[in-house]
């Protein structure tokens, strides 16, 4: 096994992992590092092409197959301040590989639970190069908090004395006149955080959100996950049910998954961001319904969605349930973070009759007093959140992920746009697209990428 480790690893962290598996599991991990190099890389490539990255030009080419490691191509690089990407991307690797040791389901695929679903999705990000990173986590952390690894988390109940409460906190979450907070067990572990009972749960698709009981339980993770440390701040505790409330007043023809209430500890007066909760009501299947969100749909190297029925069909379906929504919202001043992780689709007999919207935290809304500032965006903000979050990606991801021309399957959403403002700029202009390598490496930088655009001429 030393000798294997020696051989098969190529990073720190890569070697610690296998170190720290089960011999199965650890042949498995080995076995899936080359794949899961290969997929970081293809993200990278990506990056590199359509991304305003450092030194990447018309005069300084990048050829990806050069290289057999994510780290080594980014070390070649050389580009300033690189070292935390670097290390993120090494962690991804590791975590993908990890990932693709996990048991397939065996549930069929419309029978399966919304949880099923989301823990389907094993690859994690389509397009991000830490599509895996979850950095403070250790192999084992992974294996018994990663949704793809299909855990039971059990949640600890911290008895919180000094809080705020925002919405309608459930009794059953109550002792007296304290709330009792859900804290996820890795957070709980590196604050010392007490508790007085547990609440097992599933977790989703997010890793810091899970299925409990009735309620999709959005915890604080103070870990850098994929893209983003998964703390949250004391506006959002604050104005949760707020923004769920305005958009459930302007909302029409998708249906929201509602912020039922907000929670946290007070830490000098103010909701502490490592401490707090966001609860939402579960959504609950109709008759004969699969729910699940669109990511389970363009998964894996032969997406399920290809087993639904004819491409064309069942795309004009989908865009006829989410395209005109989210333009006469976009119209009306309000954008959604509308990609593939956020929406849900409701399938009967295999083909999409309603579409829920979930995750209120980073919509953008035209400025207006009731809402707060954090959420403004111009019209230019609003129509570049719309485009990049679902037409550059979960769109695409469906385009990609059908078995049809790219150019039939896209004539078959331009017919579903609406008269609208933005339509012309959606049918012609260049589709902006988050920078997500750049975003990492300058975590505060402004810049968009550009996709050409799709739509037939």
């Amino acid at each position: 096994m030393c000798q294997d480790l020696i051989i098969l690893t190529q990073t720190q962290i890569e070697a610690e992992f296998a170190a720290a598996l089960s011999p199965d599991r650890a042949e498995r991990f080995l076995a899936a590092l080359p794949g899961a190099r290969a997929a970081v890389l293809t993200r990278l490539g990506r990056a590199l092409a359509i991304e305003p990255l450092p030194q990447v030009s018309a005069s300084y080419r990048v050829d990806v197959n050069q290289y057999s490691h994510p780290v080594d191509l980014l070390t070649a690089l050389r580009w300033p301040n690189a070292a935390n990407l670097i290390a993120e991307v090494a962690h991804s690797v590791a975590g993908l590989a990890l990932s693709r040791t996990t048991s397939p389901l065996t549930t069929p695929f419309l029978e399966r639970s919304l949880e099923e679903h989301e823990q389907s999705v094993v690859d994690g990000h389509p397009l991000h190069p830490c599509c895996r990173n979850r950095t403070g986590f250790t192999a084992q952390d992974h294996l018994a908090y990663g949704p793809e690894h299909r855990p039971t988390v059990a949640l600890r109940l911290h008895p919180a004395k000094n809080h705020v409460v925002h919405g309608d906190w459930p009794d059953e979450l109550r002792d007296g006149q304290e709330i009792l907070l859900p804290v996820h067990p890795w957070q709980a572990d590196e604050l010392n955080v007490p508790s007085v009972a547990t609440l097992d749960a599933s977790p989703l698709m997010a890793l810091r959100t899970l299925s409990a009981k009735s309620w999709h339980v959005k915890t604080t993770l103070s870990a850098q996950i994929t893209s983003a440390v998964r703390d949250i701040s004391a506006g959002s505790i604050t104005s949760a049910t707020t923004v769920s409330d305005f958009l459930s007043t302007i909302v029409e023809g998708i249906e929201l998954q509602p912020n039922r209430a907000s929670a946290a500890v007070l830490t000098n007066g103010e909701p502490d961001r490592a401490l707090g909760v966001i609860l939402r009501d579960k959504p609950v299947p109709r008759a004969n319904e699969t729910l699940l969100p669109l990511a389970a749909l363009v998964t894996g190297e032969a997406p399920p969605v290809r087993e639904l029925g004819d491409p064309l069909e069942w795309l004009t379906e989908f865009a006829e349930l989410t395209v005109p929504p989210l333009m006469t919202l976009l119209a009306k001043g309000v954008a959604l973070e509308a990609h593939e992780q956020n929406l849900l689709v409701g399938l009967v007999n295999g083909r999409p009759r309603r579409v829920i919207y979930r995750d209120l935290a980073d919509i953008r809304v035209s400025p207006r007093p009731d809402l707060p500032e954090r959420l403004h965006a111009n019209a230019e903000g609003l129509r570049t959140k719309t485009f990049a979050t679902f037409f550059a990606t979960a769109m695409t991801g469906l385009v990609t992920a059908l078995d049809a021309p790219d150019q039939d399957l896209w004539r078959a959403v331009a017919r579903t746009i609406p008269d609208t403002p933005d339509r012309e700029a959606l049918l012609h202009n260049p589709i902006p697209a988050k920078p997500l390598t750049l975003m990492r490496l300058d975590p505060a930088t402004t810049a968009w990428a550009h996709l050409p655009n799709p739509f037939p001429r």
